[in-house]
């Protein structure tokens, strides 16, 4: 088998992107699912901001 490069060079550069695109997606994956994790860390911050204050507002108010 005799390969010429005029012809094996179009399958070469099809690989090489698909192999990119893969990496590109892969890196973005990446990126939603650390952004969900630390809004999943931010929720629970909040909910027990929240129940903090909802406890001192009950003790301040309940003070007085």
């Amino acid at each position: 088998m005799n390969f010429d490069m005029k012809t094996v060079l179009p399958y070469i550069v099809i690989v090489a992107s698909l192999a990119m695109t893969w990496g590109m997606w892969s890196e973005r994956l990446e990126a939603v699912e650390a952004k969900a994790d630390s809004i999943s860390y931010m929720q629970q911050d909040i909910a027990v901001i929240k129940e903090k204050i909802i406890w001192i507002e009950n003790y301040l108010i309940g003070n007085r």
